[in-house]
């Protein structure tokens, strides 16, 4: 996902969901408001909602509330959040495995 995200022009504003990038101090970061704050702020939001998380649940939250562009990523088959699915002004990219999320996610961001 990042990479397409890259590819595509735009900028990660959450590079620590992909590495362990947190500082060795866990009360160093305010990660409430980090994540709140990116959120409300990027342009679009892309989030990989195959596992249930009720971090990336109010990641969305904030998204949505501020209007932001969001697209939902699972692997298709998989049971994903009622209150998600029922969400409107989302974009669903759904794959079978998870090769196909590059070139998907790629032309859904161009």
């Amino acid at each position: 996902m990042a990479r397409a995200i890259r590819d595509s022009g735009n900028t990660v504003a959450s590079p620590w969901n992909l590495d362990p990038l947190e500082v060795s101090a866990p009360s160093a970061v305010n990660v409430f408001d980090r994540d709140r704050t990116g959120s409300e702020n990027s342009d679009v939001m892309v989030a990989d909602v195959t596992s249930p998380s009720t971090g990336v649940g109010m990641e969305v939250m904030a998204a949505y509330k501020a209007g932001r562009r969001i697209i939902l990523v699972s692997q298709r088959g998989r049971r994903v959040s009622k209150m998600l699915e029922d969400m409107d002004r989302k974009e669903r990219l759904e794959y079978n495995k998870e090769e196909e999320v590059y070139e998907k996610l790629l032309r859904m961001l161009r």
